[in-house]
């Protein structure tokens, strides 16, 4: 059996260092406060997950196709989902990102690192 690859809208992309960092974000009510004794007065209304992807050492081109890839659109990632336990799709959207130029020399041109935040655009769904 072959392992599990990270893609974006069916491409393989230049894999993460290690494997990505997943974590989630909850949108509480308006009316959600926590109140001065301390205690908390939450509504949740619905989670996201969120991948954090960071490469170091990246060839330029992987750089440019992996923007390409994500800047300003949503995108359909495959990824290890912590909260189903199984690869997925899903639709994502990164909202920042960063990169570092590790050498400029002609035809060798490298980042340092590449990494963004990605945010589930559907909310995760009650399994139990």
């Amino acid at each position: 059996m072959q392992d599990e690859v990270i893609m974006i809208d069916g491409i393989v992309i230049h894999q993460p260092d290690k494997d990505l960092q997943h974590s989630f974000v909850t949108t509480y009510s308006e009316d959600s406060v926590r109140v001065q004794s301390g205690v908390g007065h939450f509504t949740p209304l619905f989670t996201a997950e969120q991948e954090n992807y960071t490469a170091t050492n990246v060839p330029a081109e992987k750089v440019s196709e992996i923007l390409q890839l994500v800047i300003q659109r949503n995108f359909t990632l495959h990824y290890f989902s912590p909260y189903y336990g199984c690869w997925r799709d899903d639709t994502f959207y990164v909202g920042k990102g960063d990169c570092k130029i590790g050498t400029l020399k002609e035809n060798e041109e490298k980042f340092s690192s590449l990494s963004f935040n990605m945010t589930g655009i559907n909310p995760v769904k009650k399994v139990r």
